[in-house]
C-alpha cells in the first residue's frame, strides 16, 4: 500500500495555510468578499496537518511496536524531527521582530517555555514567539500524550472510548464556563483541538472499511457542518468537525488522482514551508493592498518559502533526523 498520499494531504494543508495568510495582505471588497471567505477556511489547514499527523503516528506505532525501548525512540524521533527548524525559527524571528515590530514579547519566560514546547500552556508565550506557533506547541503535547492515548483506544472498544475522550473535552470547556472563540488562546488550547487528533486515530482504525464514496460523503457533509458552525461561532465545534471532513479528504487522496507529485513534493517540506512563510506573509510584504496583488503576493511567498524550505529539509532536517535515528539505534 502506497502512502504518498500522506504527503499530498500535507501539501494541501500548507497551500492552505499559505494562501490565508497572504489573503491577510489584501484588502477585499466587494465580489472579492466571496474569495476572502475561501482563504479564511486555510486556516483548517492546521486540523488537516493534525489529522495526518495522527494517522502517520499509528501507522509507525504499528511498525515498530515490536521495537525494544519503543517509546523512548518515540520521543527521540519526535524531538529531533521537529526542534532544528523550530529552534531556528526562535531566533530568526526575534531578529524580525527587533528590526520590523518590537520584541518585547520574547521575554525569557516565553522563550524558555517554547524552547520546552510548553508555550500552549502559556498565553503570553503561544503564537508570540513563533508565528502559528501554537500548532507546534499542541503537535508536541499530542507526542507527549500519543503512547497513553493509543493504548486506550486500541485496546478496546475504540469508537465508544474516542466518544469519551471527545465528551471530556467539551464536558471541560462547559464546567470551565470557556466561551471558545476563533483565533484564541482556547481555541489554540489541547482541549479544543485534541478531538482532530481522536478522530484521525479512529480513521485509521477504520481506513480499510471506509469506501471512496463514503469518503466523498463524509468531506461534503462535514465541511457544511463546519462552515454551519462557522457561522454561528460555534469554535469549539469548528475543529472536531473539520477533522471528520478531512477524513474524507484524506480518503480521496488515498484512492483517486488528487494524490499528485506536485502535493507530495509541496507536503514533504511542509513543516518548513509553515515556519518559513510568515517571514513573508507577515513582515516583509506590505499589507493592505489591492486585489491585483494578491496571486503575485501567493506565488512570491510560497515559491520563496519551498526554496528556502528544501534547503532547510536538506542541511538542516535530514542531518538531524539522522541523529535521532543513531541515538534510536544505540539504544537498541
Amino acid at each position: 500500500m502506497k502512502f504518498s498520499f500522506i504527503n499530498s494531504a500535507r501539501g494541501i494543508a500548507i497551500l492552505m495555510v499559505v494562501t490565508l495568510h497572504v489573503s491577510q495582505l489584501i484588502t477585499m471588497e466587494g465580489y472579492w468578499k466571496l474569495l476572502k471567505f475561501f482563504c479564511n477556511y486555510g486556516q483548517l489547514g492546521v486540523q488537516f496537518f493534525f489529522i495526518a499527523s495522527a494517522y502517520t503516528l499509528c501507522l509507525s506505532a504499528d511498525h515498530r511496536k515490536s521495537e525494544s525501548h519503543a517509546l523512548r525512540n518515540f520521543y527521540i524521533r519526535r524531538y529531533f524531527r521537529i526542534f532544528p527548524v523550530y529552534y531556528l525559527g526562535i531566533i530568526v524571528y526575534y531578529l524580525m521582530n527587533l528590526f520590523y515590530q518590537d520584541a518585547e514579547a520574547y521575554t525569557f519566560k516565553n522563550v524558555f517555555a517554547n524552547v520546552l514546547f510548553i508555550h500552549g500552556f502559556i498565553p503570553s508565550a503561544n503564537n508570540k514567539i513563533v508565528p502559528g506557533g501554537w500548532s507546534i506547541a499542541t503537535e508536541m503535547l499530542f507526542y507527549l500524550i500519543f503512547p497513553v492515548l493509543h493504548w486506550f483506544l486500541f485496546s478496546g472498544k475504540i469508537i465508544f472510548r474516542a466518544s469519551l475522550i471527545v465528551c471530556a473535552c467539551f464536558l471541560g470547556l462547559y464546567l470551565l464556563q470557556i466561551k471558545v472563540d476563533n483565533n484564541t488562546f482556547w481555541y489554540y488550547n489541547i482541549i479544543t483541538q485534541l478531538p482532530v487528533f481522536v478522530v484521525g486515530m479512529v480513521y485509521y482504525k477504520y481506513v480499510g472499511q471506509i469506501s471512496l464514496r463514503i469518503g466523498f460523503a463524509l468531506f461534503a457533509l462535514f465541511t457544511l457542518v463546519t462552515l454551519f458552525f462557522w457561522q454561528f461561532r460555534w469554535f469549539e465545534f469548528v475543529p472536531l468537525s473539520s477533522g471528520i471532513s478531512f477524513c474524507g479528504l484524506l480518503k480521496i487522496l488515498e484512492k483517486t488522482s488528487l494524490d499528485h507529485p506536485f502535493f507530495q513534493k509541496i507536503g514533504k517540506v511542509s513543516y518548513s514551508i509553515y515556519v518559513v512563510h510568515f517571514i513573508f506573509a507577515f513582515f516583509l510584504l506590505p499589507e493592505n493592498q489591492s486585489i491585483v496583488w494578491f496571486l503575485p503576493f501567493l506565488v512570491v511567498t510560497f515559491a520563496l518559502s519551498y526554496f528556502i524550505s528544501v534547503l532547510f529539509e536538506k542541511y538542516i532536517e535530514k542531518p538531524f533526523i539522522k541523529i535521532g535515528s543513531k541515538l534510536t539505534s544505540a539504544s537498541n
